[in-house]
């Protein structure tokens, strides 16, 4: 990481506790550290196992979705990566944690980077679908409506965006051969060093969707994709259980399912300060309780998931370490004889 690069992330995390710093003090400090001393340690611990449930589903769907294409594909591998990347965006801005899964993953499977860049990818785009079914779902069985409509708003543009790159990929792999020459008609625009590069890189992307292939296996990995986010915000509720009662379950649940969608880009290192912000306002608007109160929840949350991650990250490390593969990343995965 350059000098640049380090200066970058400082200058991000300063924002960040200066936020954090802002937030605190209007909410009177005394009383958010009594909130958190306060705290059952029984809904932290529950709140803290979500996150490793999280994980462990997160990586049985990469699993399926990488060994669409890739016969190498093991969930040791995948939960130990995914491991290591959700460790490095907790603690990350714009969650980096994602570049290097995708170098991790396609050494340990003998892809290519662009078919393990595709696989993400997919991933991201089944979990906005997920939240969007999980949001509106609530919303109906709750029948509560909330002033957060700015968050309703992000979700319907982000799952706009989703549906759109879906429908592109399913048709782009549906017509694999028409894609891949269309890309060699264009790639005659570019300098002669880059044509091939450029087309190579297109198969492995669409070879790392051949998910979509197959029916029954994304329809597993849609199923899936709605029990990846149930669990994390189960977690979410649990951490708020540990400081408050406020909110029926159904509210709560509606609630922290919005507050999770705002957590799609992280900002400052570690979502430091914009995760405490932004839980205040999505839950404030729902009445969730004192101000006070939601900071410490919001602080409890935030450290215990960080601390979940971390935890799993160093396992995942160690085992990657125990089971190296001397594989090479390349562009394109090797092609079958």
């Amino acid at each position: 990481m350059s000098r640049r690069r380090w200066l970058q992330a400082a200058g991000l995390l300063i924002v960040g506790l200066l936020i954090l710093y802002g937030l605190l003090r209007s909410v009177h400090p005394t009383e958010v550290a009594a909130a958190i001393r306060r705290a059952s340690l029984g809904w932290v611990l529950l709140g803290m196992l979500s996150s490793l449930g999280f994980l462990a589903i997160r990586s049985w769907r990469w699993q399926l979705i990488l060994s669409a294409s890739s016969d190498r594909a093991t969930f040791g591998d995948a939960a130990a990566v995914t491991a290591v990347g959700f460790g490095v965006n907790s603690v990350s801005p714009f969650k980096l944690g994602e570049l290097l899964r995708i170098g991790m993953i396609a050494q340990r499977t003998d892809v290519g980077i662009g078919e393990a860049g595709a696989t993400v990818v997919l991933e991201r785009v089944l979990d906005v679908l997920a939240l969007l079914v999980l949001a509106i779902a609530t919303a109906l069985l709750s029948g509560e409506r909330s002033n957060a409509g700015g968050v309703w708003s992000g979700l319907a543009v982000l799952s706009a965006i989703s549906l759109a790159v879906g429908i592109g990929a399913y048709v782009m792999i549906l017509n694999r051969t028409r894609t891949v020459s269309v890309v060699e008609r264009l790639s005659r625009f570019l300098p002669d060093r880059l044509r091939e590069p450029v087309v190579n890189l297109t198969d492995s992307v669409l070879r790392g969707l051949a998910l979509l292939r197959s029916p029954q296996r994304f329809a597993t990995s849609g199923l899936l994709s709605l029990v990846i986010w149930v669990i994390p915000t189960l977690g979410l509720v649990a951490y708020f259980r540990a400081v408050s009662p406020n909110l029926p379950f159904m509210t709560l649940y509606l609630a922290l399912t919005l507050f999770v969608i705002t957590q799609a880009i992280s900002v400052t290192p570690g979502s430091v300060g914009t995760y405490e912000g932004l839980f205040l306002l999505v839950l404030s608007a729902f009445q969730g309780g004192p101000a006070s109160t939601l900071a410490a929840v919001a602080v409890i949350s935030h450290v215990g998931g960080i601390a979940a991650l971390l935890l799993a990250a160093a396992l995942g490390a160690v085992w990657l370490r125990l089971n190296r593969l001397p594989l090479p990343v390349r562009a394109q995965s090797a092609l079958s004889s």
